[in-house]
C-alpha cells in the first residue's frame, strides 16, 4: 500500500462531496428546469448537512497533517543502510523526519473532538478519529525533536548519538500513526461513499438523469477506480468491471447532455478530463496486468510530478485534474 498517494485519493474525493452537496440553490418547481445548467438540486435531507458537517471536521485535520507526515516517512530512512537498525553514524547527508509542531496540531485538537461529539454518532469512525488524534500527539514531540537535531546538523556534534537514541522510539511512533491513519481513512472513505450514493440516488429521484447526476455518477465511479488502482497491486478482473462501469456512464453522459446549453463548453471540458483518466486508468490497469517493471528512472519519479504513465501517481494527477474540473461545473 501507498499511503501517500492514500492519502491524496481521500483528500480529492471527499472534497468533491462537500463541493458538489453543500450550498446547493433551491431547486425550482420542475427540476427538469434545471437540466444541463450544472447546477445542483436541494435534496439534502438534515441529516446529509449533519453528515457532511460532521465529515468536514474530520477532513479538515485529515488534510492539514496527513499528507505531510507520511510524505517525510520515506526521505527519512532510505539514506540508512538498514531502517530497522537506524543509522550508523557513517551516513552522508542525513534528512530529518517530517516536522509535526505543535501549532500544526492546534487545528485537529480543535475539529476532531467537535466532530467526535457531533451527531450524527458514528461509532467505528469516531472511535478510529480519537486514535487518529492520540497517535498525532504520540508521535508530534518526538518527530519535532528529531526533524530539529537533523535540521542543525547537531549529529556531527555528538557522533549521531542522539538521532540513534531517538530513531527506535520514533519508527514506533510512525508505526502507530500509519496503522491509525490507514483505519482512519478507511472509515472516511466508507462513510464518504455512503453518502455520494445518498446523494446521486436523491438527485435521480429529483432531477432524473441530468447533466448534474451524470457528474456526480462519473465521479462516484471514477473514485471507485481510483481507490482499487492507487494499491501497488490489485484485483485485475475487478479493476476491468469498474473501467467499463466508468467507460458506460461516460459514454451515456455525452450521448445525453454533451451538447445541452448553457455550459456545453465547461462540460466539453470535463468530458476531456475524464478522458485522459479513462486513458490513464487503462494505462495503469496494463501495466499491472502485464507485470511491466519500472525502469530505474520511472522508479525515481514516481512520486514526483513527473510520475511515469501506469503508475498511481500519474494516474492520481489525472483523477485531481477531473475533481477540479467537475468542481467548476
Amino acid at each position: 500500500m501507498r499511503p501517500m498517494l492514500r492519502a491524496a485519493t481521500l483528500a480529492a474525493s471527499l472534497s468533491l462531496v462537500l463541493a458538489a452537496c453543500g450550498g446547493k440553490p433551491a431547486a425550482p418547481a420542475d427540476a427538469a428546469d434545471t437540466a444541463g445548467k450544472g447546477e445542483t438540486a436541494a435534496v439534502d435531507t438534515d441529516s446529509d448537512q449533519a453528515l457532511m458537517g460532521k465529515l468536514n471536521g474530520y477532513i479538515e485535520c485529515y488534510n492539514d497533517v496527513d499528507r505531510k507526515i507520511h510524505a517525510g516517512i520515506g526521505p527519512y530512512t532510505v539514506w540508512m543502510k538498514d531502517p530497522k537498525a537506524g543509522p550508523t553514524g557513517r551516513e552522508q547527508r542525513p534528512i530529518g523526519p517530517p516536522d509535526l509542531t505543535a501549532s500544526d496540531l492546534k487545528g485537529c485538537d480543535k475539529t476532531l473532538p467537535e466532530a467526535i461529539a457531533a451527531q450524527p454518532s458514528l461509532p467505528e469512525l469516531d472511535k478510529a478519529a480519537q486514535g487518529y488524534l492520540d497517535a498525532l500527539h504520540a508521535l508530534q514531540p518526538i518527530t519535532h525533536e528529531a526533524a530539529d537535531y537533523y535540521q542543525r546538523d547537531d549529529y556531527e556534534d555528538d557522533g549521531f548519538a542522539r538521532g540513534k537514541a531517538l530513531h527506535a522510539p520514533l519508527m514506533s511512533a510512525f508505526g502507530t500513526f500509519v496503522e491509525a491513519s490507514s483505519v482512519f481513512s478507511d472509515a472516511l472513505d466508507a462513510e464518504n461513499d455512503r453518502l455520494q450514493d445518498s446523494q446521486l440516488a436523491k438527485v435521480e429521484a429529483q432531477e432524473g438523469r441530468t447533466r448534474n447526476f451524470y457528474r456526480l455518477a462519473i465521479m462516484r465511479d471514477a473514485k471507485a477506480l481510483m481507490d482499487l488502482m492507487a494499491e501497488d497491486s490489485f484485483d485485475v478482473a475487478e479493476a476491468r468491471r469498474r473501467l467499463d462501469a466508468f467507460n458506460a456512464i461516460s459514454d451515456e453522459a455525452h450521448a445525453k447532455v454533451a451538447e445541452q446549453e448553457p455550459g456545453k463548453l465547461d462540460w466539453n471540458s470535463f468530458e476531456r478530463t475524464a478522458e485522459n483518466f479513462r486513458r490513464e486508468s487503462k494505462e495503469r490497469l496494463k501495466r499491472v496486468a502485464e507485470k511491466t517493471p519500472y525502469s530505474d528512472i520511472e522508479r525515481r519519479m514516481l512520486d514526483t510530478t513527473m510520475a511515469p504513465h501506469g503508475s498511481p501517481g500519474k494516474l492520481m494527477q489525472e483523477y485531481n485534474s477531473l475533481v477540479f474540473q467537475s468542481n467548476r461545473q
